[in-house]
C-alpha cells in the first residue's frame, strides 16, 4: 500500500515515567524502528506529561485527529493502547473515528494493525461497539432530561423576563415587569400590532410572549405542558383571557 505518512502518536505523564520508565524516548525509538521496517514515512506528535484518563485537552492527539479528518495521516501508530488513554470507551471512540476517516490504526504492543484482514475485522467490531456505545449515551441523556422535565426544569433557552441560575429560571426584576405590562396591554388594545409598536418590538416576538406558558410557571415537554420550578410572571385568568382574545381576532381575520 502506498501511504502518504504515519502519525506516530506517543504520551507519557510524570507518574508513568517515574514507575515504569517507559519515556517519550524509549517509545519514539521503538515506533521509528517499526516505522523502518515498513518503509513508512512518519510524523511524530507528542503529548508529555498529560495524564491518560482523558482524551480531552491533548493539544498533540488533537492535532494528529486534525490531519488525519484532512487526509494528510494514513496510518495511526502506538506503541500500546493506553497511550490514546486508559479508558476503554474513549479507545473505541477514537478508533472509531480514524475508521470514519479511512486512517489505519496500529498498536505494536497489543500486535492491532487493521491495514490486515483480520485488523479490518477488528475495526468493524470496534465500530460496532462504538454504535453501542453512542446509542447507550443517547439514552443516558434522554433518561436525564425526561428526569428533569418532570421535576419541573426547564431545558430550553430562558425566554424573555427569566434568566438561568444554577440550572433554575429566575424572574429578572425589570424584564418580567415588561411581560406582565405585555398581558395588560394587549387585552386593553386586543392588538399584537399596537403591543409591538409601543414596545418597539417585532410583533412575532409579542405573540411568542403571549402564547408561551413558561410565564405560567409551567414548562412544556413533548407535546405536554408540566409544572415548572420556577416562579409565574402571570396567573392563569389573565393567560386564559389573552388565549381568548388571540383566538377571537384570528377568527375574525378569516372571516375577512
Amino acid at each position: 500500500m502506498d501511504y502518504r505518512d504515519v502519525g506516530i502518536y506517543i504520551r507519557v505523564s510524570t507518574e508513568e515515567q517515574a514507575k515504569s520508565g517507559m519515556s517519550l524516548a524509549a517509545q519514539t525509538e521503538k515506533l521509528k524502528a517499526y516505522c523502518s521496517v515498513n518503509k513508512w514515512p512518519f510524523i511524530i506528535y507528542e503529548d508529555a506529561g498529560i495524564s491518560g484518563s482523558t482524551i480531552t485537552d491533548r493539544p498533540a492527539l488533537s492535532k494528529l485527529l486534525d490531519d488525519c479528518k484532512n487526509n494528510k495521516i494514513k496510518i495511526v501508530l502506538v506503541y500500546k493502547l493506553d497511550r490514546l488513554s486508559r479508558s476503554l470507551r474513549d479507545i473505541i471512540l477514537t478508533i472509531d473515528e480514524l475508521r470514519e476517516y479511512n486512517v489505519d490504526f496500529v498498536s505494536v504492543t497489543e500486535q492491532i494493525d487493521t491495514t490486515t484482514a483480520v485488523g479490518q475485522l477488528m475495526f468493524h467490531m470496534i465500530g460496532a461497539f462504538a454504535e453501542f456505545e453512542r446509542n447507550i449515551t443517547k439514552e443516558r441523556i434522554a433518561l436525564g432530561m425526561n428526569k428533569k422535565a418532570s421535576d419541573g426544569y426547564n431545558q430550553s433557552r430562558a425566554p424573555f423576563g427569566y434568566y438561568f441560575e444554577d440550572g433554575i429560571l429566575i424572574k429578572h426584576p425589570e424584564d418580567s415587569k415588561i411581560v406582565k405590562n405585555i398581558f395588560e396591554d394587549y387585552i386593553k388594545e386586543k392588538s399584537i400590532g399596537g403591543v409591538a409598536i409601543k414596545y418597539d418590538i417585532h410583533r412575532s416576538l409579542v405573540h411568542r410572549i403571549l402564547t408561551n406558558i413558561t410565564y405560567l410557571g409551567q414548562i412544556k415537554w413533548k407535546g405536554k405542558a408540566l409544572q415548572g420550578s420556577h416562579d409565574p410572571i402571570i396567573d392563569v385568568p389573565m393567560f386564559e383571557e389573552v388565549k381568548g382574545i388571540l383566538k377571537s381576532n384570528q377568527m375574525n381575520v378569516k372571516k375577512q
